[in-house]
């Protein structure tokens, strides 16, 4: 059983070292100007949330104020259905609906 585990050991060992160069040359392409533009680029989209606000109902005098993928916070939507629905809201929206409550 010994002789097995040191025999894997070993295996795993020579794999890692035939893929040292491979993650080295990754690791160089990775730390370019450009290619950490790009990451930064993309991780900065990927962390948008969309604003799912339903302007329509929910502030109809301001649809055209919506920025549809810049979602900052969270508000509640009522639905008869679901009931109560965290939903994410973007600023605009947010103050609009904020303005529209405060007026009713």
């Amino acid at each position: 059983m010994a002789e097995l585990g040191r025999r894997f050991g070993q295996a795993l060992t020579d794999a890692i070292e035939r893929l040292r160069p491979a993650y080295d040359a990754l690791a160089e392409v990775a730390k370019r100007p450009e290619v950490r533009a790009v990451i930064e680029r993309t991780e900065k989209v990927m962390r948008r949330r969309p604003c799912l606000c339903l302007c329509a109902r929910a502030h109809p005098d301001d649809r055209s104020i919506c920025e549809v993928l810049d979602a900052v916070i969270t508000g509640q939507y009522s639905s008869d259905l679901l009931g109560d629905v965290d939903v994410p809201l973007c600023a605009p929206c947010a103050a609009a609906r904020a303005v529209r409550e405060f007026a009713d």
